[in-house]
């Protein structure tokens, strides 16, 4: 896992016990270079080459991008990138990292953030709002993992998936709250039900316009969907769908 990773990672740790659904682990495999950042000059130009390397994978992908591309960015000389990373595929671990270790902190914190008597639907309400306002306001690392996970070396996206599989178990424990507490059907498959969901929300970092739809309103819609389903309420009139046809 990445330095940056990592220092979430402590945030998650000293509140595993109290927080719901556990925390992230700790993995290893820092390369030699990827440590350097022992003075805050080295740390800041190090972050300066990260945040330049997000902003190129998420608008031109893994294989486009070159190591000048992102030392243009940096405003650095190409070489001097190699004293703080091995390689390419060791900056794009890194931005994969934080990219999901970000949204997993937010989740994670916001949902800790919140009452006990917190009902399932006011967690999931809470926990879609959190994960679609990094993705989409947060910048480029979260839309670089959306983007670009598919292109990365087998290496870097072995690794990744560590992470990824530690948040989708997070919202496993999630979605299996709401079916102990009656909020979601005890027939429904949760594991169908995560898979739609991150799905769904990761995507909308290719359609989403900010001008359209605020982020609050856009997670509404998508736990009204998730809870209440699309179909015409039984409720109505029998002959209600029937009229709706014939107007169409």
């Amino acid at each position: 896992m990445s330095p940056l990773a990592n220092d979430l990672v402590a945030v998650w740790l000293s509140q595993s016990m109290s927080a719901p659904y556990g925390g992230i682990p700790v993995s290893e495999g820092l390369s030699t270079q990827s440590r350097r950042t022992s003075n805050p000059k080295s740390a800041i130009t190090r972050q300066r080459i990260l945040d330049a390397a997000a902003r190129a994978f998420s608008l031109k992908g893994y294989a486009a991008t070159t190591i000048n591309d992102i030392a243009m960015t940096a405003e650095m000389q190409g070489g001097s990138i190699y004293y703080y990373f091995e390689s390419k595929d060791d900056i794009l671990q890194e931005v994969l990292d934080v990219g999901i270790t970000r949204v997993f902190s937010a989740v994670h914190l916001t949902i800790g953030s919140l009452p006990a008597s917190s009902t399932f639907s006011e967690k999931l309400k809470a926990a879609v709002t959190a994960h679609l306002t990094m993705l989409l306001q947060q910048g480029d690392y979260t839309s670089a993992n959306i983007r670009v996970f598919e292109q990365a070396p087998s290496a870097v996206k072995r690794q990744n998936r560590k992470l990824r599989a530690s948040y989708g178990e997070y919202w496993s424990r999630l979605l299996s709250e709401g079916q102990r507490s009656g909020e979601i059907r005890k027939n429904v498959d949760l594991t169908v039900l995560r898979l739609m969901i991150l799905g769904a929300m990761n995507w909308a970092v290719t359609w989403y316009l900010a001008d359209r739809m605020p982020i609050s309103e856009l997670a509404q819609k998508f736990c009204d969907i998730v809870l209440r389903g699309v179909e015409l309420d039984s409720s109505l009139p029998a002959n209600f769908a029937k009229k709706r046809r014939n107007r169409s």
